[in-house]
């Protein structure tokens, strides 16, 4: 795919509203022009998230973070900006053109051919299971744990022989590079020779695919008593793990209203056989937001299966931490949690074995909501099993501790209301306690978040101040976010309030600024009247992108903010905060007056500078080099009466 168009991201800006796009992830309540939620990017009790739905822009004043709708899915999403710009586009219903080839498509070609190199590897690993002779080990563990051909043709189960070269050799013949191989994600790189080996050797091999069915990793498990039991692909240019479900591609078809979580890729296998094709795996780590943004795309219940053992209820209560505190902030996002238990603590596979599908769905039937869940750990952890005496003092710092962590305040009063009994104690003694307990974690939280958070500022700050992108042509605008090769230089991004001003009126005006009745083409802002490579980089993009009539003049300037610092602080803050003032001008000719009277005082101050150049310049210059200078301090003094006599008329 090409550049995309600048019609299209514009209609894509059109389209995609700043308040519906943020809305799908964050509660907004209207205050004056501007809507206010928690930040999804940091963790915050008090609103410090604006959107600004007349400029198509979002500004956190607590972590930073702002830009446009673009921005905001590429940020929440994890998407690069040109996915970010298509999944945009699809949801609105946006057409986006290929426009052929381009050179910012190097790192599509790199992944095209990994994706490549994956499926001419499933492949391989598919023919190698199927052999006579090399697969018999696999599929006679196949065999032992019941899945059948079907199953196995469905999911893609191969075997990957005892080889260090068997894959690499077909590869290679087929013309594959090794640098290509290698970043591929299957393949080592051997410390003595630089060669790349098989990664996976002697194992029963998993594929692993995108939502959409698409390869792009694989899990391997062991035959024997080798070590690790499971080895799964390292993170590449095509597979990052938190963004992925084992078998979401085939689960999100069945448009469950359920989707049900469960730990390992054989448990996922055997739930599918069983009927139960709505279930997805972890993929050998513990469960993260993104996963459970995921599934909130396909699903409006989540059940999760964790083993049985101290690790596996360990995992659980990591699990569920971490999504009560991700739907505290992302308060959009509508999804049900329940964790189910098997019997025995046996796991679904060996259950549904033992027992039958019929059984196992009265286990998913039997799902606990998580409030419900964590009242039963705290009062079944602290229990002896012989006496049946509850430990009131450990079961008073689960409870509460538990407590803290829902994401509102019903959930938490259900869980006091259970828990005040068997503490001799009033329901609001003990919902006030969780509270107290979840202002403290929350104020532990928001001081790792805010000490990390400033870390980050000061090192954007440095790396904007010291090491800034410079577009080469004024009349060159990037279609998508710069992410190819920029030339960078250092800048000097000094700039007078004057100029600030002038610059966010020019902003605020918008399709204003072009009527000719109000304001002059000898009047509309260039460069040069910025003394700061800051603001004439940003005026050259204005003056680009203006078109007299561009409803999405502020939201793709944004883009630019974000990468340039204003006086050491970030642009975007500094425009912001700048336009903000100027839109306090609600009438037209006010704030085109205002315009004028900064453009022209701006202007004073550039004839001020030069005629002091030249005052120091005449004090060394011969006879006929004074004449000259004096001719133009002359004309400089001239315009300069001009222009107060224009202020003075304003």
């Amino acid at each position: 795919m090409g550049l995309i168009p600048d019609n299209v991201i514009d209609e894509v800006l059109t389209r995609a509203d700043i308040e519906s796009v943020v809305g799908r992830y964050v509660l907004l309540k209207r205050q004056g022009a501007n809507l206010w939620g928690l930040c999804p990017f940091h963790s915050e009790k008090t609103p410090s998230f604006s959107v600004n739905p007349a400029k198509g822009i979002y500004k956190c004043f607590g972590c930073g973070k702002g830009g446009n709708a673009i921005k905001f899915i590429s940020e929440i999403e994890h998407l690069n900006y040109p996915e970010a710009i298509r999944h945009l586009a699809g949801l609105y219903g946006v057409e986006i053109p290929d426009t052929g080839y381009s050179g910012n498509d190097i790192n599509k070609d790199e992944k095209n051919r990994v994706y490549d190199i994956l499926k001419e590897a499933a492949k391989f690993y598919y023919k190698s299971f199927n052999d006579p002779d090399i697969g018999r080990p696999a599929r006679e563990y196949a065999e032992k744990r019941g899945l059948s051909k079907k199953t196995l043709d469905n999911f893609g189960i191969g075997y990957s022989p005892m080889s260090w070269s068997a894959l690499y050799d077909v590869l290679i013949k087929k013309g594959y590079k090794d640098e290509e191989l290698l970043k591929s994600g299957i393949f080592g790189k051997s410390p003595k020779t630089g060669k790349p080996y098989d990664l996976f050797r002697g194992r029963l091999m998993f594929p692993i695919f995108d939502s959409f069915g698409k390869i792009i990793a694989f899990g391997g498990r062991s035959l024997g008593d080798d070590k690790p039991k499971y080895l799964n692909s390292p993170e590449s240019l095509v597979y990052d793990k938190r963004n992925h479900l084992y078998a979401m591609n085939f689960a999100r078809k069945e448009q469950s209203k359920q989707i049900i979580v469960v730990e390992g890729y054989m448990d996922a296998i055997a739930m599918h056989a069983a009927g139960f094709k709505n279930t997805v795996a972890a993929l050998g780590t513990s469960f993260t937001d993104s996963q459970l943004k995921l599934c909130s795309r396909y699903a409006e219940e989540v059940v999760f299966f964790f083993d049985a053992d101290n690790a596996g209820q360990t995992a659980a209560l990591r699990a569920i931490r971490m999504m009560m505190d991700y739907l505290k902030k992302l308060t959009g996002i509508n999804i049900r949690i329940k964790i189910a238990k098997v019997p025995d603590g046996k796991d679904p596979d060996e259950f549904i074995k033992t027992n039958g599908a019929d059984k196992f769905k009265e286990v998913v039937r039997d799902a606990l909501y998580v409030e419900d869940y964590l009242l039963y750990r705290a009062k079944n952890d602290n229990t002896d099993p012989e006496t049946g005496i509850l430990d009131s003092g450990r079961y008073q710092q689960d409870i509460l501790t538990y407590g803290a962590m829902m994401n509102d305040e019903i959930k938490m009063s259900k869980m006091a209301g259970v828990a005040a009994p068997l503490l001799g104690a009033t329901q609001q003694a003990v919902l006030s306690q969780m509270k107290k307990f979840q202002m403290a974690e929350d104020s532990k939280q928001e001081q790792v978040e805010s000490r990390s958070l400033e870390r980050e500022r000061r090192e954007e700050i440095s790396r904007r101040n010291n090491v800034e992108e410079i577009t080469d042509e004024a009349n060159e605008v990037p279609s998508e976010q710069p992410a190819g090769v920029p030339e960078f230089r250092k800048v000097n991004d000094t700039a007078s309030k004057e100029e600030i001003l002038l610059f966010a009126f020019a902003l605020s005006l918008g399709k204003a600024l072009s009527d000719t009745k109000l304001i002059n083409k000898t009047d509309i802002i260039r460069p040069d009247d910025f003394s700061g490579d800051t603001l004439r980089e940003l005026v050259k993009i204005f003056l680009n992108i203006f078109d007299g009539n561009n409803e999405t003049l502020f939201a793709k300037m944004s883009d630019y903010f974000s990468r340039l610092t204003i006086n050491g602080q970030p642009a975007e803050d500094v425009m912001l905060r700048a336009v903000e003032e100027a839109d306090r001008s609600a009438n037209v000719k006010v704030k085109s007056d205002m315009y004028l009277a900064y453009l022209l005082r701006v202007r004073e101050s550039i004839i001020n500078r030069e005629e002091d150049r030249l005052l120091v310049a005449r004090g060394n210059a011969t006879p006929e080099e004074k004449k000259k200078i004096d001719t133009i301090l002359g004309r400089l003094s001239d315009y300069k009466i001009a222009l107060r006599n224009r202020i003075g008329d304003l």
